[in-house]
């Protein structure tokens, strides 16, 4: 089955959403449109109503005020009592959400999942800075908050979406675009904590879940994970993931699988065509089957390399019609 990673360039709600349902009807994703609103920048977009965060939508400015405490208290309050509804996503941040829930009836006898997708803990770390600009992450006493709110924003949205149809499997997808900085002299962080960080965020939450990375890193940490799907940029880094053979290997022994990001997130993509995107794949698939495990490659996910939000309409209409295309193509 195919879907994306959730950002579109598009500022009209409903545009979005018609493409989605003309290309993943099988597995529709929410789409986040970053140049609708300030609201939907990756590093805003799930950290309304955090304690201590300051979201500057005038100057389109976000960080943290560590000397801000009050609401930290009842924060703590409710994620004790897994009170789901003091951490919604609200419609102003992300109307995809909400749009894609009101119509997705439209389609519903070929809906299998719905997917959705957040900002990933090690990437908000890094990502967002506090008052002195240092990322929090280093601040572990407020990154905290931050892992914490992350996780009941998944479970929020999980619920949110399940309540309206109970019947659909939902997925969720973890971007951690920084990953790709793991390992590098700016990022003093243990190969442990990543995964125990990313661990804490994606306890729990009862569906399936997805870990996207869109450059090269080390894939050791994120086969380490428990997560149940890694995503990757399999156009510029294909052979990456193999280097890592042991690691990768008892991945898919526990039941993990790969989805490869098979159709080009530049403006490249106005060039390729639906045989490039099957020959990809094709390759990656011969490089599973090397690994002699008998994997099911085929059954596996495929998207784009990355999210298209900073693409042209044009780029990105031609990104989710190849996928429509491959699709068809290979079965």
């Amino acid at each position: 089955m195919i879907t994306a990673i959730g950002s579109l360039p598009f500022v009209n709600v409903d545009e979005a959403i018609d493409h989605i349902f003309s290309s993943c009807r099988e597995v529709p994703f929410w789409p986040q449109l970053p140049k609708r609103s300030f609201l939907e920048d990756m590093y805003v977009q799930f950290l309304e109503q955090v304690p201590s965060v300051i979201i500057d939508e005038q100057n389109e400015r976000v960080y943290v005020d560590t000397s801000i405490t009050s609401g930290i208290e009842r924060f703590y309050e409710d994620v004790a009592t897994n009170n789901l509804e003091a951490f919604p996503v609200s419609e102003a941040a992300a109307p995809g959400l909400y749009r894609l829930v009101e119509r997705l009836s439209e389609i519903k006898d070929d809906v299998k999942i719905i997917k959705g997708q957040l900002t990933g803990p090690f990437t908000i770390g890094l990502g967002l800075k506090d008052e002195k600009g240092q990322p929090v992450m280093y601040n572990s006493a407020y990154f905290d908050i931050i892992k914490k709110a992350l996780h009941m924003k998944a479970a929020w949205m999980i619920t949110f979406i399940k309540s309206r149809f109970p019947d659909k499997e939902v997925m969720l997808f973890f971007d951690e675009p920084f990953m790709v900085s793991f390992g590098s002299a700016f990022v003093s962080i243990a190969k442990s904590d990543v995964v125990s960080l990313m661990n804490e965020v994606l306890a729990g939450l009862g569906v399936k879940r997805g870990v996207h990375c869109c450059g090269n890193t080390d894939w050791s940490v994120l086969f380490s994970v428990d997560t149940d799907i890694i995503n990757y940029d399999a156009i510029n880094f294909l052979e990456t993931i193999f280097y890592f053979k042991d690691e990768l290997a008892a991945f898919l022994r526990k039941g993990g699988a790969i989805a490869p990001g098979l159709v080009s997130s530049s403006e490249a993509v106005l060039s390729s065509s639906v045989e490039n995107v099957v020959g990809l794949w094709h390759k990656f698939g011969e490089a599973v089957d090397a690994l002699g495990l008998g994997a099911k490659w085929q059954e596996w996910f495929v998207t784009p390399s990355c999210g298209v939000g900073s693409l042209s309409q044009q780029a990105a209409k031609r990104v989710l019609e190849l996928l429509a295309a491959f699709e068809t193509a290979r079965k």
